[in-house]
């Protein structure tokens, strides 16, 4: 059976593509900024969609802020 590629990324692997540092994201979880994620057991994932419709999201709070 072929795999399946996994688009769902770690916390780190988020912080990496984003380049926001994992502080800055707590941060923005904790204020109810943050992308949507499940667990897998203890760990937090980020599917490709929740950080897709993170980033339209803070691409039009900076729209509306310029």
């Amino acid at each position: 059976m072929p795999l399946i590629p996994n688009p769902s990324l770690t916390v780190n692997q988020f912080c990496d593509a984003e380049k926001v540092s994992r502080a800055k994201l707590y941060q923005e979880w904790r204020a109810g900024r943050g992308p949507k994620y499940f667990l897998v057991g203890t760990h937090r994932r980020i599917s490709a969609e929740a950080r897709a419709e993170w980033r339209r999201q803070r691409e039009a709070e900076a729209v509306q802020a310029a």
